[in-house]
């Protein structure tokens, strides 16, 4: 493993380790060292007997292309096991980071995009212009990628490596916050940017169909086709849900109850069914069918402290009750 993938591996650890507290790990490999200074992060490099300052640290980096490229050096001549080099190359890094703000490598870029996302998923993310500037470097770095004759494809899978999140994931949780505050200019163009990464991901034809629906265009149309042509055979109970929802905005009421028909026989679950009346209570809320509505959030009352348990979805009443709504 080259030391690039143990940085993303050790963040993925350190996002484990605050999940779950009680993982046996070794402290240095889970401090957050953003939070030390600068020289705290040489007086650690002493310990190894690496002597820098600021102006000696600066000197050597700007001979390297990476922090990853800089450690080898700092370490060449030295009998160190594995431990201790990891241990050097996390200072390392977080000097680099701090220190060559105009010298971004492949890592930083990737853990910058990585704490991003970190502080978003965890509604931490005060401001959002840090998060946006990082995926424009991590779009550059794709696009650069490409340029140098990879397809796509290969880039995504080959840069994706090297963080610690994924990344298409968050870019649908991303971009679907976007459209719900409003943002659709943004959503759009990240749509755009990312698209040729992930051309046959039936989540981003999706978040395209959510931003265009409205407007009831051709291209919203070839949109819903391609989804029920090419998507709805994987029997995706998640996409089922998503696919509703958007149809339920868009109001498009053929549609919806055609998906839904074909969605009953996956529901298996306790779970599965609450979501679904999640869902049909809002899509009556939007066509005004007050009383529809209202029956099914007295209905998921009476349900919502039931175990999540798997149901008979041929016999179990409730359910056979909202099939009725639809016959």
């Amino acid at each position: 493993m080259t030391l690039i993938e143990r940085r993303a591996l050790y963040h993925l650890l350190r996002m484990n380790w605050l999940k779950e507290p009680t993982l046996l790990v070794e402290p240095w490999q889970v401090e957050n060292y953003r939070e030390l200074s600068i020289p705290q992060l040489f007086n650690r490099l002493e310990k190894f007997d690496i002597h820098l300052d600021r102006t000696s640290f600066v000197i050597y980096a700007d001979e390297a292309d990476s922090p990853e490229e800089l450690t080898d050096h700092l370490v060449a001549d030295r009998s160190f096991n594995p431990t201790f080099e990891d241990q050097v190359f996390l200072i390392v890094f977080e000097l680099w980071r701090q220190l060559m703000p105009d010298k971004p490598s492949l890592s930083i870029i990737c853990y910058e995009l990585d704490h991003q996302i970190y502080l978003f998923d965890h509604q931490m993310l005060k401001d959002q212009i840090p998060l946006q500037e990082s995926l424009a470097q991590f779009s550059e770095i794709l696009h650069s990628n490409v340029d140098q004759g990879l397809s796509p494809k290969e880039v995504i899978q080959l840069i994706s490596n090297h963080c610690a999140n994924d990344i298409e994931t968050f870019l649908y949780d991303f971009i679907s916050e976007q459209i719900e505050d409003g943002n659709d200019a943004y959503a759009y163009d990240l749509i755009e940017e990312y698209s040729p990464y992930f051309f046959d991901n039936k989540w981003f034809v999706l978040l395209k169909l959510r931003l265009l629906g409205s407007l009831n265009s051709q291209t919203s149309q070839r949109l819903i086709e391609q989804i029920f042509d090419e998507y709805l055979d994987d029997q995706d109970l998640e996409y089922n849900f998503e696919l509703l929802y958007v149809l339920s905005e868009m109001k498009n009421r053929p549609l919806f109850e055609t998906l839904l028909r074909s969605t009953f026989s996956l529901i298996k679950t306790e779970e599965n069914l609450q979501d679904l009346l999640f869902i049909l209570i809002e899509y009556f809320d939007r066509i005004d069918q007050k009383s529809k509505s209202d029956s099914l959030k007295n209905l998921l009352e009476q349900r919502k402290d039931n175990l999540l348990v798997k149901i008979n979805n041929q016999n179990d009443p409730d359910l056979n009750y909202l099939k009725s709504f639809f016959s």
